[in-house]
């Protein structure tokens, strides 16, 4: 096959001596897994909210029990805390979120009020901000059943035993159950940031090949393959190839380190998250491509690389949730091969077999098709 010796000339250029292979293969493998070994120690412990119940009445313990009974949180009560020290515990890290629930709570929901319990928090992410819409959630249903209990006594005082004891009902025979059922979007579209900077990286890798193709070029060794007698497609293909089994040498290792070394896993088995990615890094080996037929010189490309590859990772969702986007965003994310990336492996990570992901692969191969062809003609040397 006469495009294999051209891909092979590729592999050892890029790791044929052992500081190639140390360089450009093993050590952004052991950097990245150890990025992700780092990311898997912290991702998994549960987050700690201090709730301080100053209310004089029974329903800010009833609120208080509502948060306590969820097993999503580690939960530390310290019932003698102000306001201000409950403020000051977030501040100084010694807690992710705190609740401070007021003296007259209860006082305030017994006047026909809608009082809220107070959340602090360092900053805004998923699970504090879920966290503050079930707080916001249970404020609304107790001031409603506050109104239901005053309208059915005639507009009088509202008793607050009765109160407990509607929502002791309630909690015995709820007319809805809670039930944690799996989420439609899975861990990866919740806490995208590590597949992220694993599809970061991967692309940066591949432009390294990339930039072997554009040295060929500028030093006329493209022009005299041409001359050769070889078709272009066998050129294009040798090429091609190199730069796939260079990229797929690097993913294996990158993924083994960070599955079997340093136990990182988002819920997709080896052969399914190679898969995938094998489907992305044809994406991006077109992408770079495409970018190379666009530049002169393999200077011009690592430089306007980092111009290409971090801002369309960010538009995708590699470091945040693309649901926190503009509407505007989402879409000109569906022009990005990150996002089908994530949208695979988040598929696959609530269970989802590989018939599951069949329209994003299939998008990807789209991509890879489309831009390799691009990136051939325009890389390919003028008849000059």
């Amino acid at each position: 096959m006469p495009s294999l010796p051209i891909a092979m000339q590729l592999i050892r250029r890029t790791m044929g001596t052992r500081r190639g292979f140390f360089l450009n293969v093993l050590l952004p493998a052991i950097a990245l897994s150890v990025i992700a070994g780092l990311f898997s120690s912290l991702q998994f412990g549960k987050e700690v909210i201090i709730i301080s119940n100053a209310d004089r009445g029974a329903m800010g313990a009833y609120v208080l029990d509502t948060v306590n009974q969820d097993s999503l949180y580690e939960v530390k009560i310290q019932p003698d805390w102000a306001d201000k020290q409950v403020r000051e515990a977030v501040a100084a890290g010694d807690a992710d979120a705190a609740i401070f629930i007021p003296a007259d709570f209860t006082e305030r929901l017994l006047a026909g009020e809608q009082p809220q319990p107070v959340l602090y928090r360092w900053t805004e992410q998923l699970w504090n901000a879920s966290l503050l819409s079930s707080l916001e959630a249970q404020a609304s249903s107790l001031a409603a059943a506050a109104e239901l209990l005053q309208a059915a006594g005639g507009g009088g005082v509202l008793d607050a035993g009765k109160l407990s004891e509607l929502l002791e009902q309630q909690q015995a025979r709820p007319a809805v159950a809670l039930e944690h059922t799996p989420m439609k979007l899975g861990v990866v579209a919740a806490n995208p940031i590590m597949i992220g900077v694993i599809l970061l990286f991967l692309m940066l890798l591949v432009s390294q090949s990339v930039g072997f193709i554009m040295e060929d070029r500028e030093i006329r060794t493209m022009a005299r393959m041409y001359t050769a007698p070889l078709r272009a497609l066998d050129i294009a293909l040798g090429n091609y190839l190199g730069s796939i089994l260079v990229g797929t040498i690097q993913l294996v290792l990158v993924l083994s380190l960070t599955y079997y070394v340093f136990g990182y896993s988002p819920g997709v088995s080896f052969g399914a998250m190679l898969l995938v990615l094998e489907a992305f890094m044809l994406a991006a080996i077109g992408v770079m491509t495409a970018v190379a037929g666009l530049v002169r010189n393999a200077h011009q490309l690592s430089q306007i690389n980092l111009l290409i590859v971090t801002p369309t990772s960010m538009i995708s969702g590699c470091f945040f949730p693309l649901s926190m986007m503009p509407e505007f965003m989402q879409k000109l994310a569906n022009f990005m091969p990150q996002k089908w990336a994530l949208q695979a492996i988040d598929k696959l990570s609530t269970g989802a077999g590989l018939s599951e992901i069949a329209q994003p692969m299939l998008i990807l191969m789209l991509f890879a098709v489309v831009l390799l062809i691009f990136g051939g003609a325009v890389l390919r040397p003028s008849q000059r």
